[in-house]
């Protein structure tokens, strides 16, 4: 009867071990600005990412009747650190458009250094946009 118990526990252990290496939070910081209003929502779904990395201005404009936005991050750490960014366009219903064309980027952001992204809507539907942020190490 202990022999059970234990092996129970043992096995209860190692799967929930496995269960935590399974997991990846692939979650990061995400920008959202809203082109009609003007509004911006920072939303940081991970912790770990957020003290390392702060969203210092947003702007937006238009070019040839399309939107851009850019938004201003910047490191909080003294050594190098390399994040995966993309810029997502929505229509007013909140459908994204053509998100197979909007893929993740690299970006290198030297010790306490600033950087500018930008991106431009692909469809003059676009409304509003969403700027996603992650790690590198998150995406592999």
């Amino acid at each position: 009867m202990k022999k059970e118990k234990q092996f129970i526990a043992v096995a209860v252990a190692a799967l929930s071990l496995a269960g935590f290496n399974g997991c990846k939070n692939t979650s990061g910081t995400i920008v959202k600005t809203d082109h009609l209003t003007g509004s911006s929502m920072i939303i940081t779904e991970n912790a770990r990412l957020a003290h390392r990395v702060d969203v210092l201005n947003t702007t937006y404009d238009e070019v040839n009747g399309l939107k851009r936005v850019h938004i201003t991050l910047a490191s909080d750490r003294n050594k190098r650190l390399r994040v995966d960014y993309r810029i997502c366009w929505f229509d007013a219903n909140g459908m994204e458009i053509d998100p197979q064309t909007k893929t993740y980027r690299n970006l290198i952001l030297e010790g306490h250094d600033a950087v500018t992204v930008s991106g431009v809507a692909n469809s003059p539907a676009a409304v509003y946009s969403k700027l996603r942020v992650r790690e590198t190490s998150q995406a592999e």
